[in-house]
C-alpha cells in the first residue's frame, strides 16, 4: 500500500542558490525529494550538502543532458519516477528547479488526503500546429531550440506533409500541462508504457505535454482526473487541475512564462494554487526572498 508521504520529482539545470531555497521549503517529514541535474549543469549533489534535515533528498544518476522540447525531457522525467516509485508514496509532484511553493506543507498534505484517488493534470485543447509534434518524423529530436535543427525539422515536417506520410495514426493524442502530480497507482501504470512510449516518441519533439497526458487520458486513470476551476478576484478563471500558478497571460515569449516579480507577491499569495512558476533569482530575488521567509515562518 501506499505510504502517507509524498514525492517531489525535479528538473533542474541551473541557479542552484535559487534550488537550495526550494529543496529548504519542501524539507519536512513527510516528503522525499528527487532531484535530476541536468548532465551540462555546472553543479552537483555537493552544492546541497545539509540541505534538509528532515527530507530525504536523492539525486538520481546518470544525468541527462537535456535539451529545450527534446526527447531528453520525457526520458529524464520517466528516470524521476522510476527512482521514486520504490517508495511507494502516495503522490508524486513534478516541479522544475524555478518553482516555488506559495502554501505550507500543512495545506498541502491536508487538500491532498482529501483527495487520495484523484490525479492532477492541466488539459487543454490542441491548436492545430501541436499536431507535427508527434504525427511526422523529426530528424532531430533534440533540436526544438537550436535554430539550424528546428529549421530542417520544419523543413523535413513540410515535405512530409505533402507527401502525406504519417506515423503514429492511431493514437489519441492529449496535452497537458508538463507538471503533474498523479499518484503512485497511475505512476506505476506510466512505467508500464515505457517501451511504448520511447517507441512513439523518440522521433519526435516538444512531446514533454504530451506524453504523459497521452497515457493518463487512455487510461482508466482518466476517470479519477481532478478538473476544479476557481475565481480569484479580479483575475480571469484559473484552472487549478494541476494546482500550479502558471502566468501564460504575461509571458516573454509562446515558449516561456511570466518571471514572477515582487509585485505579484498579493497576487501569489491569493490564488488557490499551491505551487508556482516562474521565478528567477536574477531577475527578481525579492520575490523568492519574500515567499522564502513567508513559508519557513509558518513551517517553522
Amino acid at each position: 500500500m501506499p505510504s502517507e508521504k509524498h514525492a517531489y520529482l525535479i528538473l533542474a539545470h541551473a541557479l542552484p542558490g535559487q534550488l537550495r531555497k526550494l529543496l529548504q521549503l519542501l524539507d519536512d517529514p513527510r516528503n522525499d525529494l528527487f532531484v535530476h541535474l541536468d548532465k551540462r549543469a555546472p553543479f552537483g549533489p555537493e552544492a546541497f550538502s545539509g540541505c534538509c534535515r528532515h527530507a530525504g533528498l536523492h539525486f538520481i544518476s546518470p544525468r541527462i543532458a537535456i535539451h529545450w522540447g527534446g526527447v531528453s525531457i520525457m526520458r529524464a522525467e520517466l528516470a524521476l519516477l522510476k527512482a521514486a516509485v520504490p517508495g511507494h508514496y502516495a503522490f508524486y509532484h513534478l516541479l522544475s528547479g524555478q518553482d516555488l511553493p506559495i502554501k505550507d506543507q500543512d495545506t498541502i498534505h491536508a487538500f491532498f488526503r482529501q483527495h487520495p484517488d484523484r490525479e492532477f493534470l492541466n488539459f487543454w485543447q490542441f491548436k492545430p500546429t501541436n499536431q507535427s509534434r508527434f504525427h511526422y518524423f523529426a530528424l532531430f529530436p533534440e533540436g526544438a531550440g537550436s535554430f539550424l535543427p528546428n529549421l530542417l525539422n520544419v523543413i523535413f515536417k513540410g515535405i512530409l506533409m505533402l507527401l502525406h506520410i504519417r506515423m503514429n495514426r492511431d493514437i489519441d493524442f492529449r496535452i497537458a500541462s508538463q507538471w503533474f502530480s498523479i499518484t503512485h497507482k497511475c505512476a506505476l501504470h506510466v512505467l508500464s508504457q515505457e517501451a511504448w512510449l520511447e517507441k512513439t516518441f523518440r522521433h519526435t519533439n516538444t512531446v514533454d505535454e504530451v506524453f504523459l497526458a497521452t497515457v493518463v487520458w487512455n487510461s482508466p486513470f482518466r476517470e479519477q482526473l481532478y478538473d476544479a476551476k476557481q475565481y480569484v478576484q479580479n483575475q480571469d478563471i484559473l484552472n487549478t487541475a494541476n494546482m500550479r500558478f502558471i502566468d501564460w497571460t504575461r509571458g516573454e515569449s509562446v515558449r516561456h512564462p511570466w518571471v514572477f516579480r515582487a509585485d505579484d507577491l498579493d497576487l501569489l499569495m491569493r490564488v488557490p494554487h499551491f505551487w508556482a512558476r516562474k521565478f528567477d533569482e536574477r531577475v527578481d530575488a525579492e520575490i523568492i526572498d519574500h515567499i522564502y521567509g513567508q513559508l519557513l515562518k509558518k513551517q517553522a
